[in-house]
């Protein structure tokens, strides 16, 4: 068996402590660095699902003038359906969203805007009004959650985002039938 004079079991312990210390360290710092990116994450979430909220307030301001200057609105309602899919992280319900965004809600607004084209001004305007709303719901929810909710939110398995993405996957698929059947002249 080794023998190890006070001298060296000393140096040994002084170096363990060391180690550790600087570990915590590393740890507290790794910790913070990792609050400061969900933070960020979580700014831009709140960002983007409030950007597609003031996109159905947008919309809406253009229904009850009458579908009036549609060029204008159709740039905002363009760029905010497309951006939607290349700005946040990867899942289930912004894939969803952004499914239907690019799909379903720019297609028929679209085609709105372009009167030469519109299938039926009529149905479109109704199917518009009525997808519209449940997104601005949608969407103002999810902007407005608390920071709390917004941490549960990012959270893949939690209850809060299974909830969300399913009604944003039932709302996705009811609309890009009833916008399928609207171009089919159904």
């Amino acid at each position: 068996m080794l023998k190890l004079s006070n001298k060296k079991l000393t140096v040994i312990c002084i170096l363990l402590a060391i180690v550790l210390v600087l570990s915590i360290i590393e740890n507290v710092v790794i910790h913070n660095e990792n609050n400061k990116l969900k933070n960020e994450q979580i700014r831009q979430m709140t960002t983007e699902w409030y950007e597609v909220y003031e996109l159905s307030r947008q919309v809406d301001n253009y229904i009850e003038l009458n579908c009036i200057d549609g060029a204008k609105y159709q740039r905002l309602v363009n760029k905010i359906c497309y951006h939607f899919k290349l700005s946040l992280t990867v899942s289930e319900l912004n894939w969803n969203m952004s499914d239907f965004l690019v799909n379903s809600y720019d297609p028929l607004f679209s085609n709105l805007v372009n009167e030469k084209e519109t299938v039926n001004k009529k149905k479109a305007v109704i199917l518009l009004k009525d997808m519209n709303s449940t997104l601005a719901e949608i969407s103002k929810s999810i902007s407005e959650m608390s920071t709390d909710e917004k941490h549960k939110f990012m959270d893949q398995s939690s209850s809060i985002y299974k909830k969300e993405s399913s009604r944003v996957k039932d709302f996705s698929i009811k609309y890009q039938k009833l916008v399928d059947n609207y171009f089919k002249g159904l």
